[in-house]
């Protein structure tokens, strides 16, 4: 699993990390982030960097995303999301209508981490 927690400023952030992956690779990854994802959660927020850059986005991607939203369960998610640029924006709209929470994209890591712990 390339997804993980990390620390920034003091609060924990999940990284769902499906930048250059194949359908396949994305599929695996999903599932292991669904079981992943909320244990580290110690209250009721989610904060979760999601990195898609390379990655070819399809219907099947963009359900198995889906799953991963309906996962967080019962939590509030606040996401931010790198490697949306030209087409993949319309991406992003698509995913955010099925999500709780609020998506915005972001170019750098840096400031999508800044935004999240904010």
């Amino acid at each position: 699993m390339k997804s993980g927690w990390e620390e920034h400023k003091g609060k924990k952030i999940f990284i769902a990390r499906y930048d250059h992956m194949t359908l396949q690779e994305v599929r695996a990854e999903v599932n292991e982030v669904k079981r992943n994802m909320t244990l580290g959660s110690a209250d009721k927020t989610l904060l979760v960097l999601v990195d898609t850059t390379g990655t070819i986005v399809s219907p099947e991607v963009l359900n198995l995303y889906k799953e991963v939203s309906a996962a967080s369960g019962q939590l509030q998610t606040r996401t931010a999301i790198i490697g949306m640029s030209g087409p993949r924006r319309s991406f992003l709209e698509i995913v955010s209508k099925f999500s709780k929470s609020k998506v915005v994209p972001f170019d750098e890591v840096q400031k999508a981490k800044d935004w999240l712990v904010s």
